[in-house]
């Protein structure tokens, strides 16, 4: 059970660990948002360091995720387009000829 900010910093330190895993297996479908206890009081000043360090992790996987979301988006574009635009192939042979 989180019960404060230092819990709830930590909960999202692992939590993020986990989601960078699931990002690098190429399981996007099972990445989740972190969702805080929503009764946290206001975050104190000296835990504001270890939250923006966090938060900007958080970032550079949601960035991250979109990337790779948007290259593999291209892969599949890409190989859709050279299947429909192959040379067609003869459906016969002309053994006369």
């Amino acid at each position: 059970m989180i019960e404060g900010w230092p819990e709830a910093l930590d909960a999202l330190d692992r939590h993020l660990e986990e989601q960078a895993g699931l990002v690098a297996d190429g399981r996007y479908a099972e990445v989740a948002a972190f969702a805080p206890p929503p009764d946290l009081p206001v975050l104190p000043e000296a835990l504001a360091p270890r939250a923006a360090e966090l938060l900007a992790r958080a970032q550079e996987l949601v960035e991250e995720g979109v990337r790779l979301r948007e290259e593999t988006a291209r892969r599949v574009s890409s190989r859709r387009r050279l299947a429909f635009f192959r040379a067609p192939t003869a459906a016969y042979v002309d053994r006369l000829a």
